[in-house]
């Protein structure tokens, strides 16, 4: 599956220590596809990927969710849009 994603999208999967190595890989290999980028995954890569992004997920006091965890939802989002 081809899921889009933005710069910011990228750097932080990028930046974040737990992505498996399989799934780095996939990151580093977006292509430009206008705005946007596209990261090929697998089914298998997709489901560990938004497992992953799961873990940064959540909401303040406020029920308000903080900027990093936005990022991470998109990307969750992203991958839900894509299997569609």
């Amino acid at each position: 599956m081809e899921v889009q994603m933005t710069t910011e999208m990228l750097d932080a999967l990028r930046n974040t220590p737990e992505i498996p190595d399989n799934l780095r890989r996939r990151v580093d290999h977006a292509r430009k596809d206008a705005d946007r980028y596209s990261v090929t995954l697998s089914d298998d890569e997709a489901m560990a990927m938004a497992e992953m992004c799961q873990w940064y997920i959540h909401r303040d006091k406020t029920g308000a969710m903080p900027p990093k965890s936005a990022l991470f939802d998109a990307i969750v989002k992203a991958i839900d849009d894509a299997q569609m």
